[in-house]
């Protein structure tokens, strides 16, 4: 069994899962509750606040048992979700901005123009005649996801050389959860809101993946592996876990 670190990102449709209650220590907690294909017990926080996954095999009774256990960390970690910054939200206006590795650049809304291009820090949108703002915000978000695939697979291929296998297989992850998964079969699901956070980050959150084709586990050798591919890599997770709350809302 094990925790997984949050990732928050603001909902965009209804939170999946059951809502059920529990009561940890004096305060009853709701928490959302769904089934997965899996082989432990997870809990996380995220801007739906407390969600718990399970086996399809694991009962109820188990599922509350590991609540409790771990009560301390979810009283502790609901206490910070609730009193952390709330991120940006970006409305797709003239003038507004968004970060893009870790740089604000501004959006510039051009009449006549129909593709997305970023230089000198302006992100210029092509306004097609009678533009709806959710198909403006739609293409915009496309173009950023076309880019975050570019510039993942680059920093894959370069870690994955230093660490001497063959870039793995990509792919998109919009979960709201992890930066980022590492498969067995050595697939790699990389966040492509990662595209907002500085480079660094972005080659640590690479490199610790890649490093699960060594070991598929956090252990001490699996450590050793990041610090060969990414060495200021204890630095880099404290700044993970604090940066949450500068992923703009798109």
């Amino acid at each position: 069994m094990q925790l997984e670190l949050p990732l928050a990102i603001a909902p965009v449709t209804l939170p999946a899962g059951t809502l059920r209650y529990i009561q940890l220590g004096s305060e009853i907690v709701g928490y959302r509750f769904r089934r997965a294909r899996r082989r432990s017990i997870g809990i996380m926080i995220d801007d739906d606040g407390l969600r718990v996954a399970a086996p399809n095999h694991a009962p109820i009774a188990e599922v509350e048992a590991f609540l409790r256990e771990k009560a301390r960390w979810v009283l502790k970690k609901l206490s910070e979700w609730r009193a952390a910054p709330k991120p940006p939200v970006v409305d797709w206006s003239d003038g507004s901005s968004l970060a893009l590795l870790g740089t604000s650049v501004t959006i510039a809304l051009v009449p006549g123009e129909r593709g997305i291009s970023l230089e000198n820090g302006r992100l210029g949108i092509g306004l097609v005649p009678r533009p709806e703002p959710a198909a403006l915000r739609k293409r915009a978000i496309a173009w950023i996801k076309e880019q975050a695939r570019a510039r993942l697979g680059e920093r894959l291929t370069l870690y994955a050389a230093r660490l001497g296998v063959p870039t793995p297989r990509l792919s998109l992850s919009s979960a709201r959860t992890q930066w980022g998964l590492c498969r067995e079969d050595g697939h790699v699901r990389l966040n492509w809101r990662l595209i907002h956070l500085p480079l660094h980050l972005v080659d640590y959150v690479v490199a610790h993946e890649l490093a699960h084709l060594r070991e598929m586990n956090h252990s001490a050798r699996f450590w050793t592996v990041v610090g060969g591919l990414y060495p200021d890599y204890k630095q880099a997770r404290i700044e993970l876990r604090h940066c949450n709350h500068r992923l703009p809302i798109l």
